[in-house]
């Protein structure tokens, strides 16, 4: 009987955690839309070549991303996060140059990467 008691509070506790996660998760990526809608505006400001609109949305997904990070740090593999930090990186710095292509390539690389992390199994 102890060891009945032991295996279903362990198992309990599993899928307390398991439950716990997941709506959290769920939440988050509810909340995760303004990420989404910044590199849309991004790209679409890049496509009209309004640099200074470009630059502001690139600041306020750079703050949306700094309240996001930590949870994506527990989940992700150290590589998609990097390369997402690298992705922002390279798309402020073509903002910056008024690089239309570069900062639409990048915004798009960032979205789909945005995609996959939003994902309850994230593909490799």
């Amino acid at each position: 009987m102890r060891n009945k008691t032991v295996t279903y509070s362990l198992l309990g506790i599993i899928l307390l955690t398991f439950t716990i996660y997941f709506s959290v998760q769920n939440s988050f990526n509810n909340s995760g839309q303004s990420i989404t809608n910044e590199l849309n505006n991004i790209m679409q400001y890049a496509q009209q070549n309004n640099w200074t609109e470009a630059e502001k949305s690139a600041d306020r997904l750079r703050r949306s991303w700094d309240k996001a990070k930590y949870f994506l740090a527990l989940n992700y593999a150290e590589e998609d996060y990097s390369l997402f930090l690298d992705n922002l990186a390279r798309m402020q710095g073509a903002i910056k140059a008024k690089d239309n292509t570069e900062t639409i390539c990048q915004a798009q690389s960032t979205l789909r990467l945005w995609i996959n992390f939003k994902k309850i199994i994230p593909l490799p």
